[in-house]
């Protein structure tokens, strides 16, 4: 068994396609039917069934799949731990929306500028979605936007704290008045981030706590969205300072004088606690923490 066997297969069994598997290697199909016909014979298994065109894992490959990913990772491991100097390879970051827009760009930006040999590749996903993504081992890294991270999961490290605040229209009712407490909110339309975002929790057990009942509520899955029904005086929200400063120095968000209990909200960085860290993961760490330190 070679190790360059194991990369065919890897690479049909993520395209299910011996001629797309053979575009990405750069080999004839016909080198990549043989190979995997004899790693089968030197397996003594079937790894694919041969349906019409087209190809799907058995049992047995899909089993073998997961050793042979292991096998491959390993390698990489060991080549890169001999040339520590070099950072190249792919990392995936999972980041909640507002982080993606407002916190996350000037770091790639300088991550970019020192590792360009890096691919770097970014999926927006709640915080909820991207736990399951770095399970799954889907992402590398997270940054989310939440209070606490419970799952023993999880390696997290605390890049800053985020202030949180409460806007609304310039034309809204309780812009007039010098201060708000979570009583003053009764009644009014709660306009919220959709399941899944890291910091809805904490606002709902404010209200809870505080047996605030808003007279509806209305849930959106884009902040932006958010702020433009805030604009439009359809009711308050309560959002990351960061993700409304624009609007606040153009007037179009009035930010309220919020009385109530602080919304204890911090941008963390997680990843799965047995994730091996390649340079450039941990490069892509080191640098969000003195960024954050430095500019946040």
């Amino acid at each position: 068994m070679e190790l360059r066997q194991l990369q065919i297969f890897c690479a049909a069994a993520q395209t299910l396609n011996f001629t797309k598997a053979g575009l990405k290697l750069g080999y004839a199909q016909s080198n990549i039917t043989g190979q995997i016909r004899q790693l089968e014979e030197e397996l003594q298994v079937k790894l694919f069934e041969r349906l019409g065109r087209g190809i799907q894992l058995t049992n047995e490959g899909k089993s073998f799949l997961q050793n042979a990913t292991n096998i491959l990772e390993l390698c990489e491991k060991a080549k890169e731990e001999l040339s520590p100097q070099v950072f190249r390879g792919i990392i995936n970051i999972g980041a909640a929306e507002t982080l993606c827009v407002y916190r996350l760009p000037q770091i790639l930006t300088e991550y970019r500028k020192r590792y360009p040999l890096v691919e770097i590749r970014v999926q927006t996903e709640s915080c909820e979605n991207l736990y399951e993504l770095i399970k799954g081992n889907h992402i590398d890294i997270a940054m989310v936007l939440t209070d606490r991270i419970k799952s023993h999961d999880m390696a997290v490290q605390t890049l800053h704290d985020e202030c949180m605040t409460l806007v609304a229209s310039p034309l809204h009712k309780l812009v007039k008045k010098k201060s708000i407490n979570p009583s003053d909110l009764s009644d009014e339309c709660l306009i919220l981030t959709s399941p899944g975002c890291g910091y809805r929790p904490l606002i709902l057990s404010v209200f809870k706590k505080h047996e605030v009942k808003p007279g509806s509520m209305m849930e959106l899955s884009s902040v932006g969205a958010i702020k433009e029904c805030t604009i439009c005086g359809l009711g308050v929200a309560i959002l990351p300072k960061i993700s409304v400063k624009d609007e606040l120095e153009r007037g179009k968000l009035i930010e309220l004088d919020w009385t109530g209990p602080k919304f204890d909200v911090k941008t963390q960085l997680i990843y799965h606690h047995e994730k091996w860290l390649t340079p450039a993961l941990k490069a892509f760490r080191e640098l969000c923490s003195s960024m954050t330190k430095l500019s946040f």
